[in-house]
């Protein structure tokens, strides 16, 4: 079954600040690193049936990460939407 997530990153969040919206948004395990080698790490692993809708505006790194996710993982789906 598919899980569909709509998560709200406001202006470009600084990285603490970004993974504590993560950790709200996502069922991120309790040994989640805070960091966006992690962040890859749970979207490669779990994400197959996953779909996130990040609204705001990320950071042109933090979209790398997602792309490159996406683009490793069959089923991953990820949409940026504008604020």
């Amino acid at each position: 079954m598919r899980k569909h997530f709509y998560i709200n990153l406001g202006n470009n969040p600084e990285s603490a600040e970004l993974h504590k919206i993560l950790r709200a948004a996502l069922p991120l395990p309790d040994t989640y690193g805070d960091n966006l080698d992690a962040f890859y790490d749970i979207l490669t692993e779990y994400g197959t049936k996953w779909t996130l809708t990040f609204r705001g505006t990320p950071s042109p790194t933090f979209r790398q990460v997602c792309d490159d996710a996406r683009s490793e993982t069959p089923g991953l789906i990820i949409r940026f939407v504008k604020a």
